[in-house]
């Protein structure tokens, strides 16, 4: 296959970072594959797997596996950073697009019935948008920065969004108290402020991993701007994820032990993670 618009990262072998011609449509990869013959005991879908050609891990892709020849489209991407909660805020969007990989060879295997089939194959630059290899590494490697992050920034919001509600109904829970226990609006009051910083660095983190977008349009080596940002949002978000995972952790659970006496409170949420940049 040919590459859409020429963006990469180390994942191929390296061969075709020239801009190899070759033609652009469909804006994929197509693999082909055989299905079972009848008899309904096939799956109803089953799995690719994109690969690179030393084995890293790039795109797991669905497969439909009724009898006959089954086509499916790779977009040269990699796996969306994130599944998002379709019951969470913001749900039913969508996770953003994994970056489309560098020039070069790549593997897509299946197993069947415990049998595994595979294939190499190559992608191609866009002749169109000529690049230099090392610039193409360059920026893949900000993009892949960006495409770890994602996640991270993903499960920060929900988390916000959870502990802003469990404060909000537990506003309600105080004020509807005949005597509400001594200083706890003062300690709801000073938690909801904290958890307001953290949604403002949030949103700073945010912003600046929205660079990626223009990062990845663009056939030139990342800017120094664009690269700042890149370290500020990695910045922002390891700073915090200790205030935001102390109010997961610590601060709600305490509060909600003050309120609800008699036992059940809604929980809390997981601790969030930044992986290693």
């Amino acid at each position: 296959g040919e590459e859409g618009d020429g963006s990469g990262d180390d994942e191929g072998s390296g061969a075709g970072d020239g801009g190899d011609v070759g033609a652009v449509e469909p804006a994929g990869s197509t693999a082909a594959s055989s299905g079972a013959d009848g008899g309904g005991s096939a799956e109803a879908t089953f799995s690719l797997t994109i690969t690179t050609a030393h084995g890293d891990h790039i795109r797991t892709l669905e497969a439909p596996s009724e009898a006959g020849i089954n086509e499916v489209i790779w977009d040269w991407r990699h796996d969306p950073p994130y599944e998002p909660d379709e019951e969470g805020p913001g749900g039913g969007g969508g996770a953003p697009d994994g970056p489309i990989v560098l020039p070069g060879y790549y593997r897509v295997s299946m197993t069947v019935a415990g049998e595994t089939f595979s294939t190499e194959f190559e992608v191609h630059a866009d002749p169109r948008r000529p690049m230099a290899p090392a610039d193409r590494k360059a920026r893949q490697h900000e993009l892949m920065r960006l495409h770890r992050l994602a996640a991270p920034i993903y499960e920060a919001g929900r988390a916000i969004e959870k502990l802003g509600e469990q404060l909000d109904a537990a506003e309600e829970l105080i004020g509807a108290a005949a005597e509400p226990p001594e200083g706890v609006q003062e300690e709801l009051d000073s938690i909801r402020a904290a958890l307001e910083e953290v949604r403002d660095d949030l949103q700073e983190a945010s912003r600046n991993a929205g660079v990626a977008g223009a990062i990845e349009q663009s056939s030139t080596l990342p800017t120094e701007d664009q690269m700042w940002q890149v370290d500020r949002a990695w910045e922002v978000m390891e700073e915090l994820v200790g205030p935001l995972n102390e109010l997961i952790t610590s601060r709600v659970p305490a509060l909600n032990a003050r309120i609800y006496a008699e036992g059940v409170r809604p929980a809390v949420g997981e601790v969030v993670r930044v992986p290693g940049g």
